[in-house]
Formats: C-alpha cells, sequence, structure tokens
C-alpha cells in the first residue's frame, strides 16, 4: 500500500523529487500532470511541527498534505485510511521528507544558489500540460488548469524552484558512481553462496477447532479487527452522457449537401487510370542505353538492374499526377503514354537517367452522384458529427465557466441525468458483486472521486476514444467504513476461529523451533508437538536462484547455519519452519560474469546512497529541530480524524 512510496524515497530520483506523495513538480512534470499541487494549508492551526534554518514546518501543511495524498489514491482505486496511513508509519515519512526538502533549500540559499525567472518561465512553456490546440505552450490553457486545481500560480512557481534546486544539488552529488573490485567481490560471492536445510510446515487447518464464541468475545474481536471489514469510500455521481452514436444520429447528410459535396469533388470522380510502372535510374547516358536495350529485348528490368548491381524501384498503382511529383512532367508524360509492358528511355532528370517499364495499367471509370452518394454521406456524417460533438463540448465548458450549475447545464444541452450507486473509484459496488460496470462508468467515478466536495463545480470527462464525454456532478460522498457486524457475523465468526487455530498453530511451531534448536531432528519435533501433515522436505539453493521462491526459502538466507525459524503463510495457514543446516561460501573474485552483474547493481544502488548521505549531511548543516509534542498533537488529531 504505503510501500511504493517507501521505496520510492530510497532511489535516487525519489530523493531528488524529495516528496512524491506531497505532489512536488518534479513528479507533476514527469507525468505531464500537475493535478497532485495545491495551494498550501486550509485549517487554522499554526504550529510547528519542524524548524529547518530559517524554515517552519507547520502542522496544518502536512495534514493538508496527507489528505491530498490520501484523496490522490482513493482516485487511483487504492483505498487507503488514516489509520492505515498512521499504522504504517506515513506521518514520520511524511514529516521526514518534507524536513529534507525544506533543508535542500535553505542549504541552496545559503550556498548563494539562484533560480531565474526566465528559466522557470521556460519550464512552464516546456509542459505539455499547458499546451494548446496547436501544441503550443497556452497562456489561457496554464491559468485555467492552475484555476480548476485551485493552484494559486505563485504556489507553482514556487514547487518548481524547489525542484530545481533539488535536482541541481542531488544530481552533483550522486556524479562518479565507480566500484572498485574490493567492493564488488564480497556482494558478488554472496550470490555464489549455497545454502541447504530443510522445510516443515504446522497447518491451521490441522488444528483441533475452537469452541465458538460468545456474542461478547465476538463483538470484542470484530471491533479489534474492524480495519479488515472496511468497505472503501464509495461515491454517488450524479452524470450524463454524450455519445458519438448519439450525435451521429442528429447529423446524417442531407441531398443537397451530398450534391454540394460532388460538385466540390472537382476531379475525385471522374474517370481516371492508375499504372504500375517500374523504374530504373542510372547515372550515365551508356549504361542506360545498354540495359535500355536489354529490357527491349526481352529482360526484365529488375535482373538487367541487379546484373548491372543497382535496385528497380517500383510505384504501385500510381496516378499521372503522383508520379510527376515524385519523377518529372516529362517522364509521367512519357509512361502514361505507353502501352502496357512499353520500356521508356533513358529520359534524362537531374538525378540521372530513368528507365521505365509499364507492368500494369488500371482504368477506372467515373463515379455518378448515385455511386458516389454513400461514400460522400459517409463522409459528411462523420464531419457533421465531429464538429456537432466539439461544439457541445465547447458549450457545456462555457456553461462550467460561467457558474452554471449541473440542472442548468443539462436543461442547456437538452440531456437527462442519471445517477451512479454508490460506488468505489474503481467503479464496483461492495454490496452487489453482479454489478460489473462499463467502461464508461469507469470514466465518470475516476471523475467524481477527482472532485474534492458535494457542490463542486461540474467536471467533463472523456468516456470513449471516439470523443463521447460526460458532465459529472458529486451527489453523495460515503465515507470509508467497517460493515457492521451483523450483516456479516458468519464471516467474522470464521475469521475468528481461524484466528485462533493460527494462535495454536504458533505456540506448536514455537515449540518446533526450540526443540530444532536443541539438534532434535525436524519430524520427531514436528511429531512431539502435535503437529499433523506432511514430511518435511529438502531445500538447496544459491542465494542468486532465489529472487521468485518463497518468501522462507528467503528468508534462510539471513538465518545462522543449525538454527531454526519460523514464518507465518500467507493466507493465516499456518507456520512455515525453516532449518538451516549449511552454508557453502563462494569465491567470486575470479567469476567475470558474477563480478559484472553486481558491478551493475551497485551501481545503481551508490547514487541513491550518495544522496542519502549528502540530504544527511546538509539537515546537519542547516540545523534541524523537531517539536515533538507538535507532532504527537497532529498524530493525535490525524487518528480521531481516521475514527469518525
Amino acid at each position: 500500500m504505503l510501500s511504493f512510496f517507501r521505496n520510492f524515497t530510497k532511489s535516487r530520483y525519489g530523493l531528488i523529487a524529495v516528496f512524491l506523495f506531497l505532489g512536488l513538480i518534479a513528479i507533476a512534470f514527469a507525468a505531464g500532470d500537475i493535478t497532485g499541487i495545491r495551494n498550501g494549508a486550509s485549517g487554522a492551526s499554526n504550529s510547528t511541527l519542524a524548524t529547518v534554518g530559517g524554515q517552519k514546518i507547520s502542522d496544518t501543511e502536512v495534514k493538508d498534505r496527507i489528505e491530498r495524498f490520501l484523496r490522490s489514491l482513493q482516485q487511483q482505486g487504492q483505498n487507503v485510511t488514516m489509520e492505515q496511513f498512521l499504522a504504517q508509519g506515513g506521518l514520520d515519512v511524511a514529516i521526514d521528507e518534507m524536513v529534507n526538502q525544506a533543508a535542500l533549500v535553505e542549504f541552496a540559499r545559503k550556498s548563494g544558489m539562484q533560480v531565474s525567472k526566465k528559466l522557470i518561465d521556460t519550464d512552464i512553456a516546456s509542459n505539455p500540460s499547458f499546451a494548446g490546440i496547436d501544441g503550443k505552450f497556452s497562456q489561457q490553457v496554464f491559468e485555467k488548469l492552475l484555476a480548476d486545481n485551485r493552484i494559486a500560480p505563485a504556489v507553482f512557481r514556487d514547487s518548481m524552484l524547489r525542484e530545481r534546486f533539488g535536482n541541481w544539488l542531488v544530481n552533483r552529488a550522486t556524479v562518479g558512481t565507480d566500484v572498485p573490485n574490493g567492493v564488488v567481490a564480497p556482494y558478488a560471492s554472496l550470490l555464489l553462496e549455497r545454502r541447504s536445510g530443510l522445510i516443515g510446515m504446522v497447518n491451521t487447518a490441522a488444528m483441533e477447532r475452537p469452541p465458538l464464541p460468545d456474542d461478547k468475545t465476538l463483538n470484542a474481536y470484530y471491533v479489534s479487527h474492524r480495519a479488515r471489514y472496511l468497505v472503501p469510500q464509495r461515491r454517488v455521481v450524479r452524470y450524463a452522457t454524450v455519445s458519438i452514436d448519439q450525435i451521429r444520429a442528429q447529423q446524417t447528410a442531407s441531398e443537397a449537401e451530398i450534391a454540394d459535396a460532388y460538385k466540390k469533388a472537382g476531379t475525385r470522380y471522374a474517370a481516371t487510370e492508375k499504372r504500375g510502372v517500374r523504374q530504373l535510374v542510372v547515372l550515365d547516358q551508356a549504361t542506360a542505353n545498354k540495359i535500355a536495350g536489354e529490357v527491349k529485348g526481352g529482360k526484365p528490368l529488375a535482373d538487367a538492374a541487379k546484373a548491372a548491381g543497382l535496385d528497380a524501384s517500383n510505384f504501385e498503382g500510381v496516378q499521372k499526377p503522383e508520379l510527376a511529383r515524385q519523377t518529372t512532367a516529362a517522364i509521367a508524360d512519357a509512361a502514361f503514354a505507353a502501352a502496357q509492358g512499353g520500356v521508356i528511355g533513358p529520359i534524362k532528370s537531374q538525378l540521372g537517367w530513368h528507365i521505365l517499364v509499364v507492368e500494369k495499367i488500371e482504368k477506372i471509370a467515373a463515379k455518378s452522384l448515385d455511386q458516389a452518394r454513400e461514400e460522400l454521406s459517409t463522409e459528411i456524417t462523420q464531419r457533421k458529427t465531429a464538429q456537432a460533438l466539439a461544439d457541445l463540448r465547447q458549450k457545456i465548458e462555457d456553461g462550467v465557466g460561467d457558474g452554471k450549475n449541473f440542472a442548468e447545464l443539462l436543461g442547456d444541452a437538452k440531456l437527462t441525468a442519471q445517477v451512479t450507486p454508490a460506488l468505489t473509484a474503481t467503479g464496483t459496488d461492495p454490496d452487489n458483486e453482479a454489478y460489473k460496470p462499463d467502461p464508461a462508468i469507469v470514466a465518470i467515478m475516476r471523475g467524481g472521486f477527482a472532485m474534492e466536495n458535494v457542490g463542486d463545480e461540474p467536471q467533463i470527462v472523456q468516456t470513449s476514444p471516439e470523443g463521447g464525454f460526460a458532465i459529472l456532478t458529486l451527489d453523495k460522498l460515503v465515507q470509508a467504513a467497517p460493515r457492521a457486524l451483523a450483516s456479516i457475523r458468519e464471516q467474522v465468526q470464521r475469521d475468528y476461529l481461524l484466528d485462533k487455530a493460527l494462535e495454536k498453530a504458533k505456540v506448536i511451531a514455537t515449540q518446533v523451533v526450540a526443540a530444532l534448536d536443541k539438534g532434535v531432528p525436524m519430524d520427531k519435533a514436528l511429531a512431539d508437538a502435535g503437529a499433523k501433515g506432511p514430511p518435511a522436505k529438502p531445500f538447496d539453493f544459491q542465494r542468486k536462484e532465489i529472487a521468485d521462491k518463497e518468501q522462507f526459502i528467503k528468508m534462510a538466507f539471513s538465518m545462522q547455519p543449525k538454527k531454526a525459524r519460523m514464518l507465518e503463510a500467507p493466507n493465516r495457514d499456518g507456520f512455515y519452519i525453516v532449518w538451516l543446516d549449511k552454508v557453502e561460501p563462494h569465491d567470486a573474485s575470479g567469476d567475470a560474469m558474477a563480478m559484472a552483474g553486481m558491478r551493475s547493481a551497485l551501481e545503481q544502488q551508490i547514487p541513491a546512497e550518495y544522496a542519502r548521505e549528502f540530504i544527511r549531511a546538509i539537515r546537519a548543516d542547516v540545523k534541524v529541530t523537531r517539536n515533538e509534542a507538535a507532532i504527537a498533537r497532529l498524530r493525535a488529531d490525524l487518528t480521531r480524524q481516521g475514527v469518525r
């Protein structure tokens, strides 16, 4: 859930961006998406959580950005609650990364670094998010996009400035990542290390069935595990769709339009002729005359060209004007005057001497109005449909800009409102497993989750590749909450019994581990502890082979030989017990392939390590002070918010 941003901050570019989930401009530029950045704090509190040199990080700013991060995840279909965020240490990571960001800026300014307005202007102009329909920077698009996302231009520019400082400092600190053999060899040798031992299993299903819980016990279990039964945030969206088929039905071509298009088609429907012409271009006339003579004598042009070390080109189904554009008017005249099979040339041009053979003649009869009617009708309908669709969308967008509400917009566009059930960000209905959203509903819900509050201005989202769209408004927001115990009593009871069986399995697994550490053989230790199941299985792997192996195999490579450890199995199936018998070390210093592979891997990791150490040194230089009391108050506030 949150591991992706933890891992991101371990990378070089994560450290450059410093705080991905807070919506820094570095990531906005990389994705061409600035919707993650908004104006600063939104509350009245101004408690300082940390001081970084002359900068202060307030509780309001941290809270605002965390809430924005959670909303962003919800829009992507990742239903992360405040409780889950806090439980995984999200607050500490948030504060720490905001301190890192502020420290980089403080150090840059302290060192005399500056970012010119011209450079920021250039970055803005090159951002594809701000391009108009001509592909160039549009001030109107820039202002509208910032306004739509409630981003003050000054805040946007400040974010860009901070990103520039981070890039300049961290990039310079990570230059030079050559790794000497003395560093590579120990790590490469680890990859060749071989370990062997036994894997046993204490299975939950083999445990004696626990007694059924009474109401009080079951309720207490439900309360302590309510996150397991959480229904993600859902939203009810009112919307109206405009499909390409809907518009097309109103934009059929009239007889007058078809007749007018036929008249304006010029020579498009006149009788014409297409020819297949093979051509060879030779630099000197003597060679051209020789080849032309051979071809006129019956030798294929391709063969004659090949014999001379040349290649002939081919014009397939070409009309005279097109051939003239690709050669010369004289060559085209000659090619279209010759009979099928005729040999033309040599004819001189700026490229050399041309020899041509007419291989195919296709005469195309003229098309009458009736014959061209279907083709013209389709083209006219497509053109009118595209224009009508664009006009209707522009009309609705203008209405949104004028402050019209959802009902007024639908009235102007003569559209009918529909209402979704309470759906998640991915368009699913937790109360109805049979509900299958179509692609349009998925797009609509994505737009609905992009809105912050009921009553926000209506949004327009594209619902099909052909240009279909929907206008929508947020009708109701249903906060994430656990299902009522009464509605899931049987499920909670099953979970309770499974957890009790898992607890019993853990006790047995602990006994087995203790016996193994005393030298008792695996099968005897399992039997003595009362574990029922298949006998232990051997394993024997090199470290380089375990990337796609089970977690208990990977655990064996962090153990001491002649020792045992246990690991809970997925889905509460029980506990794996790992007994490590032997460790066989290997020296990789003479293995060129192993050394090269490890050197490459280390060279990818070292820049991030350099960056972390550099930022740690910067923090020490600019003097960072944390207000632990204020941080504790914010944690309590966020915890209460998550419980509500």
